[in-house]
């Protein structure tokens, strides 16, 4: 019963150890950013209201 009992113990081990690192990959691997594309046509866009001076 012993060496049941070990192997579930070394199983449980190397899925802590999976999980970790891949918690650890999310953490640390950065995803590429998309390229900024040419920004919105004012004439093609009417709902387009924002503008460069800030109001109070």
């Amino acid at each position: 019963m012993h060496w049941f009992s070990t192997g579930l113990l070394i199983a449980l081990s190397a899925g802590t150890a999976a999980c970790a690192g891949w918690l650890l990959r999310r953490l640390f691997v950065v995803e590429p950013v998309a390229a900024p594309g040419p920004g919105p046509d004012p004439e093609r866009d009417p709902d387009d209201h924002h503008t460069e001076e800030q109001t109070p």
